[in-house]
Order: C-alpha cells, then structure tokens, then sequence
C-alpha cells in the first residue's frame, strides 16, 4: 500500500487553490462540499471560479503566485498547467510545513486527492495512487450507477440509533449482531431507512437478538476466488474463526482482521488438534455470544468432520448453519483439466479416503476397479502405492491412468501424471507432499499426452485455454 488512505476534518481550515482553470474549479469544489475556507491564488479565474467568487463562496487572492499567500494555510493544492510553477508551490509549502498536492503528479505529492462516490456521512474514496486516474474514475462511475442515494439515510439513521443500540447491547459483540442482523441478507440497493427503523423496532420486543453462533464453512480448495460469497461474509463479520491446516492464506488475509485467529489444524506426523478439544473450543467461544466460524478447506461436509461437528453442537444446543464449498475434488480437477465424468469414459464418479480405516476394514476394491468409474482418493500420499496395488490387483490394467493433482488450484499446484504401477515410484522421486489428491481413471489422460513413465507437471500460463479445449469435448 504506497498510500495511506485519511479522511481528513477540513471544516472550517483555510486550504489554498494555485490555479484559476477547470481542474482548479473541479477541486475547489469538492473542497467546498467538506467545508473548508477556500482561497484561489491565480492571476485570471475561470468562469467556474468567477460564479463561486461572485457568490462569496472563495477569496480570490489575484496576481502572480507568490509563497507569501501560503501563510497560515492547512493545505496547498497545485492546480495550473505549468509544470515548474506547480513544482515550486510544492517546494514551497513542505518548506513552511503544509502539506500540499500537485495534480496528475503523485511523485511530488504529500497527499492525493481521490475520486469519491458521496453518499454523506457514507463516503467511498478511490485512488490508484495516480498510477491509473481513468480506472478510479470507471470504478466511481460503477459505484455512482449501483449504490442508491438513500443510504445516506440509513448512514444517517444509523448513527441516531448508535447511543440507544449501545445501552441496549452491553456487549461489542451484540451490538455487532444486531447491526449485522439488521443488514444481513440484502443488497446494498435493498437497504432503505426504512429498514433500519424496522430493526430497531424488532429489538424493543428481543433484546436477545439470537443469531446462529457457530457456522461451518467451507474455504474451497485453496484459491481465495473460489470462496462462496456467502463464506466471505461470514469470514469477515465473525468473531473468532478456527480454521483447518488445509485453508491457504490469500482466505485468511480476508478474514475480519479484528477476529481472533485459532488454528485446530491437523497434518499426519506433525501437529494434531484432537476432535474433541476443536470441538469444546468451537462450543465454547459460541456460549461466550460470540459469532464463530469453523473454516474447513474444501467442503465441511466431505471428509471435514462436518457431521461430527453437527452433532457436537446439537448436543450442546448451540444454533449453527453450514456453508459448503467447491471441494477439492471439483476444484482440482477442473484447474488440472480433468474432466470428473465423461459419456465415453467415466459414467461414475466415486469419492473415497485413501486413509487407512481405524477399524482396519478395507474398500470394496472389486467395486472400485471398474474401468467406467472415476476415482477421487483424499489423503492418499501414505497408501499410494497400495491403492494403486489394489486396484490394478482387482481387475484394473496396470497402465490404467491416473494423477496426483498437489497443491490445487494454487499458484504452487503441480499435476504428476502416471499410471498405476508408475504413478508411486514417480511421486517418491518428485517427494510429492500434502496436500494432494489422487484421481485414477480415463479422464485423467485426456488432456495431455502421457510420457510411459508420467511427468510431472507445474500449471502453466495456458492452463485455462487447455481446461476449456478439454471441456468443449464433453
């Protein structure tokens, strides 16, 4: 961030304007709306300034620029078509301690003046630091069209109920709960005054306000795009989230930075959050009122401990909802270009745990080999080589295809291609480590051609234009 973004009091504060043209009247006035006491230092104004001096709204300080008109100034604005002029009014006021903006010229600025989407008291600044003036101003324009000017009502209201809401909630918590039941649900187009009234209405009769205290999310399979709108909001309004090994960091950039961070991860040989105790925290920080977020890569409900979790809660009477996510087998396959089902190869699709059972049963392996299944294996990297074993032992070809996708939909993602006797050999001499799944099937093959021994793959700048030839084939 090359900026610092303020919002600065100006009511009142004497801000000098060097310029009487169109990009001086253009600023004068924005300077005017916040309520500052504005004066144009310029040898000739402008018929936009001339209306506004004509009206009293600035002083008109006439001739040739000079630094005595910077005494007593909070701010200087640069605003004339010469260059060397604009450089010495910037020289000038960091000398006498004002900090001062030149426009369409960042590199000499101690602030920027952003475009601003003015919804007052809501206010939406942009900048691109000077780097892309017409990209702030597309964005203004996107914001201008979208955003309805009765929110400066509900801004209005809002803060009129901030006192009466604070001694109705004793808590920061509760008052964000109500705040964000109030607001949850809608589109910013949606939420009138009227709405605002109706919520403060509603917590005369229930000043308990309850909302779900636990959500399970699912944080998709590692690319912050892919994350469901719904888990971005509850990512970002939570308390406290505990969150899985699995969830990359881009998505925890996105959490609320105010919300406690607990990791109750698990990797084999490594660190290991027993189930239960992630589940007396989870219960836990929920009966304290606060709004917990349980995120999980991919999706909660498949091979996330999502059901157990569901129980733990009902047995604690604790309201939850869960979220579902794009789960890592859709995620990897559609960024590895494996088409999951094919009408000329795969009829099934079959998603297992290439973990070893804890009670020592085995997988149905005869009705897993089947030449028209494709098979999604999470957790496969201990068992590789004998789920491979195993399935070419029960009726598959040895040279069946099959992948590991690493690192899915991620920057770092690597797509290792073999067959079921070289796919182990080839990931122990890659040294694949978790997270991987592994995929066994025809489908695996369609969109490269194998090497005899596999190859190992880092995803490529292509990598979309191949996934969408692929998919034109189904």
């Amino acid at each position: 961030m090359d900026w610092y973004p303020v919002f600065w009091n100006l009511r009142g504060s004497a801000v000098l304007v060097v310029g009487g043209g169109k990009v001086a009247a253009r600023k004068t006035k924005a300077l005017l709306r916040s309520g500052a006491a504005v004066s144009v230092a310029a040898e000739r104004l402008g018929d936009e300034l001339r209306h506004e001096l004509e009206a009293g709204r600035i002083v008109h300080l006439a001739g040739a620029y000079t630094g005595q008109v910077l005494s007593a100034q909070r701010l200087v604005v640069a605003a004339t078509d010469d260059t060397e002029l604009n450089h010495r009014v910037a020289r000038e006021a960091r000398e006498a301690g004002i900090p001062v903006n030149v426009v369409d010229d960042p590199q000499h600025c101690d602030f920027i003046l952003p475009a601003i989407v003015d919804r007052s008291p809501l206010l939406i600044a942009i900048s691109s630091g000077g780097r892309a003036p017409m990209l702030a101003r597309h964005v203004k324009t996107w914001l201008e069209a979208r955003l309805p000017h009765s929110l400066a009502a509900v801004a209005e209201l809002m803060g009129r109920l901030r006192g009466r809401v604070k001694k109705r909630f004793s808590t920061v918590s509760a008052r964000r709960a109500f705040w964000e039941r109030m607001l949850d649900g809608f589109e910013l187009t949606q939420i009138d005054a009227d709405r605002v009234r109706d919520a403060w209405r509603s917590v005369k009769q229930d000043a308990g306000m309850a909302m779900p205290s636990v959500a399970l999310v699912g944080a998709g399979p590692g690319d912050p795009s892919l994350l469901t709108l719904k888990a971005l909001q509850l990512i970002q309004g939570c308390d406290v989230v505990l969150y899985d090994a699995l969830v990359s960091k881009p998505i925890l950039d996105l959490v609320r930075p105010e919300a406690e961070r607990v990791f109750v991860g698990k990797r084999a040989g490594g660190v290991h959050t027993p189930q239960a105790e992630i589940e007396r925290r989870m219960i836990a920080y929920a009966r304290r009122g606060l709004r917990v977020v349980r995120l999980k890569g991919g999706d909660p409900m498949i091979f996330g401990r999502g059901g157990e979790e569901i129980q733990a809660l009902t047995q604690a009477s604790i309201p939850f909802e869960v979220v579902p996510g794009i789960s890592a087998a859709n995620g990897c396959a559609a960024y590895a270009g494996i088409p999951l089902t094919h009408r000329e190869h795969a009829h099934t699709l079959v998603i297992t745990s290439g973990c070893a059972h804890p009670d020592g049963s085995e997988h149905d392996w005869t009705a897993l080999a089947k030449p028209q299944h494709t098979l999604v294996f999470y957790m496969p990297l201990h068992e590789l080589r004998r789920i491979c074993a195993q399935l070419a032992a029960h009726g598959l070809p040895t040279d069946w295809p099959a992948a590991l996708v690493i690192d899915g939909t991620q920057p770092s993602q690597r797509v290792l291609r073999g067959t079921l006797v070289s796919l182990p050999q080839l990931a122990e001499e890659v040294g694949v480590a978790a997270p991987a799944i592994l995929m066994v099937g025809q489908v695996t093959a369609l969109t490269e051609q194998l090497h005899s021994h596999g190859t190992p793959s880092v995803i490529k700048d292509d990598a979309q234009e191949r996934r969408e030839a692929v998919y034109a084939m189904l």
